[in-house]
Formats: structure tokens, C-alpha cells, sequence
């Protein structure tokens, strides 16, 4: 019985770390879209939608990163969809790095 347990609390462990590496992953994607310094995005939500987006087309797995207050020009809130492996998806506006590069102009 304690080695069932213990099997468990490795499994879950190990789970966890592989979660967390795909946020960071992910986070990474989204860092690279605002750039440096990234502009006031108001309040971040964050979700991991395993079992698909259903608003996007082919509704594959995907963290979802939703902002809103933002200070970008026509775009009050923001959805950034990334793959658990770190892959852009698309954003919400689907000009978002176009809106985001011209609070940077260097």
C-alpha cells in the first residue's frame, strides 16, 4: 500500500513539472508577442484548455492568456493562444504584434 502511495505522489510530481514547463513555455510565446517592456495589459487570466478551444478552427489544446484593460490602440481586451509546447496559435486581435510594435517604435 505504500508503494501504490508513493507511486502516486511521484506520478503527481512529475505531472506537475511537466505542467509548469509547458506554462513557461508558453509564457515565453507570449513575452515574445508584447515584447520588452510589454505594454499595461491590465488583468491576466490564464487557462489551460485540454480539452480544446472551441473557438478556434480544428479546436486544438491550447493555453489561453486573456488581458483586458489593455493600453493597446483597439484592442481593450486580448486573447493569445499558445501550444502546450510553446507554439503560437493566434491572437485575438489577429493584428496584435503588428498593434503592439507601433507602442515601440525601435
Amino acid at each position: 500500500m505504500a508503494r501504490l502511495f508513493w507511486l502516486m505522489v511521484m506520478a503527481a510530481i512529475g505531472a506537475a513539472l511537466v505542467l509548469g514547463a509547458s506554462w513557461a513555455a508558453a509564457y515565453t510565446a507570449v513575452a515574445n508577442v508584447l515584447g520588452a517592456p510589454p505594454p499595461q495589459m491590465g488583468t491576466q487570466s490564464t487557462a489551460l484548455l485540454w480539452q480544446g478551444a472551441p473557438e478556434l478552427p480544428g479546436h486544438p489544446r491550447v493555453w489561453r492568456f486573456a488581458f483586458g484593460p489593455t493600453r493597446i490602440p483597439g484592442a481593450p481586451t486580448v486573447r493569445i493562444y499558445v501550444t502546450p509546447l510553446g507554439h503560437l496559435v493566434e491572437t485575438e486581435p489577429a493584428d496584435l504584434e503588428a498593434r503592439v510594435q507601433a507602442l515601440h517604435p525601435y
